[in-house]
């Protein structure tokens, strides 16, 4: 009878023992396979065309790391897909604007309903080098990203080139009664540097200035060496720059007023450009924007650095 009990003990304590370890089993295995179905359910809606999909954070700190992973990952196609739309959107209105005119200017001379005229005839012109700048540069940053160019490094004196652009810029910025300061300091170290494309940076950003201040407003530039670095910052009055979208004003066809930069003339490129242009010499760009004034800044190492 006594081997008959323990018997009967150990059967039962065996089978409750299966039965635990079963079910510890299938519970570990749900905790561990249900966030990989929510993974996996997620990659299969983004491989649909769903890139909001998102993977809720599941208990155990490994699975965890995984789904945040995951997540900044969709996050980011999610980004790229929308600056993808938003670049053929906007591609495609600054092309479309000044073919609109180039058709409609052709069918009239065409049809024999006007004459050719200078002024329609400069008009036309004008249309074809703003669609010839759209392109150059839409092609700059195509090469610059795909097949940097070597840079011709040179000495650069930063504060001549800064005078050159706003010599250049005067007379635009004249007729609109805007003021211009130059804020630099009274020696500064060269540049070890590109001067055609520290030009274009300069110029670039000047060009960004007088399109966004207002008439009788200010323009100032100011040039300081800072511990090994040599930065330039251009401030201009006029509207101001949500905080929230200055990170995005250096992508390519980015713009914080749609209809006011079409309205002016902007492609939204020249800050992009700008960007490319100086971390491939090893600097740095920045923005703020307050108080009614925007700045817009650049650094470089200097030469001694």
């Amino acid at each position: 009878m006594l081997d008959a009990v323990v018997a009967r003990v150990l059967g039962v304590g065996a089978l409750v023992g299966v039965a635990l370890g079963a079910f510890a089993a299938w519970w570990l295995l749900r905790r561990i396979l249900q966030p990989l179905d929510r993974l996996a359910e997620a990659s299969r809606a983004i491989a649909e065309g769903d890139l909001g999909a998102r993977v809720p954070d599941p208990p155990d700190p490994e699975l965890r790391g995984l789904a945040t992973a995951f997540n900044q990952m969709a996050a980011t196609l999610e980004r790229v897909e929308q600056l993808r739309t938003a670049v053929v959107e906007d591609v495609a209105h600054e092309l479309r604007t000044p073919l609109t005119s180039l058709q409609g200017y052709t069918e009239a001379l065409a049809d024999g309903v006007i004459e050719p005229s200078p002024e329609m005839l400069r008009t036309v012109h004008e249309e074809i080098v703003r669609l010839s700048r759209l392109v150059a540069d839409l092609d700059q940053l195509a090469r610059g990203e795909r097949d940097p160019r070597p840079l011709a490094r040179a000495e650069v004196d930063l504060s001549a080139i800064v005078q050159r652009a706003v010599a250049i810029a005067s007379p635009e910025l004249a007729s609109r009664s805007i003021t211009v300061r130059i804020d630099d300091a009274a020696s500064l170290p060269s540049l070890m540097a590109d001067p055609d494309a520290i030009g274009q940076v300069v110029s670039n950003l000047m060009q960004n200035a007088a399109r966004y201040t207002d008439d009788g407003g200010e323009v100032v530039v100011r040039v300081r060496a800072q511990g090994g670095w040599i930065r330039c910052e251009i401030e201009n009055t006029g509207a101001e720059i949500p905080n929230t979208e200055l990170p995005d004003i250096w992508e390519r066809l980015y713009r914080v007023d749609h209809s006011r930069t079409r309205a002016t003339g902007g492609t939204g490129i020249g800050l992009a450009i700008v960007r490319q242009i100086i971390e491939s010499h090893g600097g740095s760009v920045g923005a703020r924007s307050g108080n009614g004034r925007t700045a817009i800044w650049f650094q470089l190492p200097s030469a001694t650095a």
